[in-house]
């Protein structure tokens, strides 16, 4: 969703996916007698989503400096596939405590260069925060809870637990395939660097839940393929990416599981200073392989690596807003919320129930 400007007296914010705008958009700088004229924007320099990352590229020179923000939340009755599933259920599968509810924040820097007209490197540092609400299942239990430990929630007792910190690092290069207003197109090549921690443990000692460790512990590529295009005012674009996890296990025994996706969307300049923007998601991930090599716990769906992954569809609605400060290089703000429309869930797990980004960037 983030979108930077290029010489002009405005700048028009248009959401596309590989940096696609509308072909409004003028190449020509405007002078001072222009003040009023619609606003000028790069062809490429346009988010489509401030959920989406290698979305868009940059001309030979370009640096953009940008900050992300998205928080996820899910809640509600557990589901198991696409059903919803009872506390009696997950009981009778041997578990003493489910998730209630489960919060993520994540915020991005985005530091991108491109070298070349042909060429866009991007490097994003993480930091993530997960907070988990544990509720009791175990009818059986009415005594007092033990501290730090889930196996000792009373029945409908709840407990909330975090953890938060730096996560991995993303890098990764951009090749141009194709830039006309009509139709970009761009190839990515992503590494994830490990520098999230993975050894986060309970007050007790023993590992937190798999979801709430703050990295991956493992080198993972992330190969991605962005197209999009403009007509008018009008706007659509696509991507298409994959997380391949190239270890078995990181240093403390596991592995979480690939991940894919895609994207499709469609943009609409509303005004000379605003865009809004539809999009539609698949996101696949595969379940945990391996095992904790230490000590951890076993009560509650999050504590087993069956209890990840799977596959969920997403609608989502969002606008671009050009500041109106900062001259010709004026800072672009965008937000994207999102609900999932079906979600088919390996094991037991919270069902996600919504989601928001934020982001802004300025070109510099």
């Amino acid at each position: 969703m983030t979108m930077l400007l290029k010489g002009g007296a405005c700048a028009l914010p248009l959401m596309l996916l590989a940096a696609a705008q509308p072909a409004l958009a003028q190449d020509t700088a405007t002078t001072s007698a222009d003040a009023e004229a619609p606003i000028v924007v790069s062809a490429v320099s346009l988010h489509p989503a401030a959920g989406l990352m290698n979305e868009h590229t940059h001309d030979g020179g370009e640096f953009m400096l940008g900050l992300r923000y998205t928080h996820n939340r899910a809640s509600g009755t557990n589901q198991s596939g696409t059903q919803d599933v009872t506390d009696a259920a997950i009981h009778a599968a041997g578990f003493t405590a489910r998730t209630q509810e489960m919060r993520m924040d994540m915020v991005m820097l985005d530091i991108m260069y491109a070298p070349t007209d042909n060429i866009t490197l991007m490097v994003m540092p993480h930091w993530m925060r997960h907070e988990m609400t544990m509720v009791g299942i175990d009818p059986d239990n009415t005594g007092a809870m033990m501290e730090g430990a889930h196996h000792g929630l009373a029945f409908g007792d709840t407990m909330t637990h975090s953890t938060q910190g730096i996560s991995d690092t993303l890098v990764s290069a951009s090749y141009r395939l194709a830039n006309s207003r009509a139709l970009k197109a761009h190839a990515t090549l992503g590494l994830w660097v490990p520098t999230g921690k993975v050894d986060r443990r309970n007050a007790d000692g023993s590992f937190v839940h798999y979801g709430m460790q703050s990295g991956s512990g493992t080198w993972d590529v992330a190969p991605s393929l962005t197209v999009s295009g403009t007509q008018g005012s009008l706007g659509w674009g696509a991507q298409a990416g994959y997380r391949w996890r190239s270890e078995d296990a990181n240093e403390v025994g596991f592995a979480f599981g690939d991940e894919a996706s895609a994207s499709l969307w469609a943009s609409w300049l509303a005004s000379n200073a605003i865009s809004l923007t539809a999009r539609a998601a698949w996101e696949h991930e595969g379940t945990i392989v391996g095992h904790y090599n230490a000590g951890h716990n076993h009560a509650a769906p999050a504590d087993r690596q069956a209890n990840y992954g799977g596959d969920v569809v997403l609608a989502a609605v969002g606008a671009n807003v050009a500041l109106p400060l900062g001259g010709a290089n004026r800072p672009q703000i965008g937000i994207e919320a999102g609900v999932p429309l079906y979600q088919d869930l390996n094991g037991f797990q919270a069902p996600e129930g919504w989601r928001v980004a934020v982001s802004i960037s300025q070109q510099l």
